[in-house]
This record gives C-alpha cells, structure tokens and sequence, in this order.
C-alpha cells in the first residue's frame, strides 16, 4: 500500500479479521489459545491424543462478523495436563450441550463439575447466572459479543 517512494507492507482481508477477533476473544474466553471450526478439525484429523486435543467452547457471533463460529480451545494431550482430563472435557462438552440447545440448568450443572482453575467454564457460567439459569425466550444457541 502506497506510493513507489514510499510502500507499507501489511496484512489484511477476511482471514486477518477472524484471526484478530479470535485473538480478542481469548482473553474473553479466559483459555490462550482459541481455534475456529476449520481449524479445530484439521488438530482433531491430523493430531493424535498424545500431541494434543481441543475443547469445543461455544458458539460465538464476534462483533463485526457476520456469521457465528465454533470455536475450540487447543489443549495440551492429558499426559501433560492430568489435572484436566479427558473426562473432564466430555462433562464440558455435555454442558455445552445444554446451554446450546436452551437448557441452562442443566448446563450450569455440568459446568459445575469442572475444576475450579478452568477459567474457560467462567464464559458460560457467568452468562447462566446472569439469567437465573433460563435461557432467554429467543435463545438460539449464539453468544453474540458486544465489541472486539
């Protein structure tokens, strides 16, 4: 971009923008790193449980973008993480389950299950409570994120 005396090299377009809003959801999301559905399915085809696993987190609309994502935490394998295991990761998922499709009583008591230091069920549980554990009336699954 620029003229020929003078040129800025820079990145941008519609990949650049999902990696951005990824990025700014991490902190949001409390987990380091964050993953989108495509890229989640590439870790889960090609690495084996030994190198690494995924935890889906949620269905999000990132502010600006026009389309909700999955996104998917990357976690190390269980050998190296045994404080979070694997079933620990199937009770997330179960509870996940349940707040997607409406249920957030018993999503909160899934969620509940998880070891206090996961930061990542903080996410949804904050957003149960703030509803009396009732999903609103026209609840369809999507986390709608009010700025970047």
């Amino acid at each position: 971009i620029g003229t020929r005396e003078r040129m800025t090299v820079t990145a941008f377009g519609p990949v650049v923008n999902l990696a951005s809003r990824l990025q700014g959801l991490t902190r949001q999301l409390h987990v380091p790193i964050l993953l989108d559905e495509a890229m989640a399915g590439l870790v889960r085809a090609r690495f084996c449980e030994a190198e690494g696993r995924t935890r889906r987190l949620a269905r999000i609309l990132p502010y600006g973008l026009e389309t909700p994502l999955v996104v998917s935490e990357l976690l190390p394998p269980e050998s190296d993480f045994p404080e979070l295991t694997n079933a620990h990761l199937a009770r997330y998922e179960e509870g996940l389950e349940h707040f997607t499709a409406g249920r957030w009583d018993a999503s909160y008591r899934c969620l509940h299950d998880m070891p206090s230091f996961d930061r990542a069920q903080d996410f949804l549980t904050l957003r149960i409570t703030q509803q009396n554990r009732a999903a609103p009336p026209d609840w369809d699954g999507v986390i709608r994120m009010p700025g970047k």
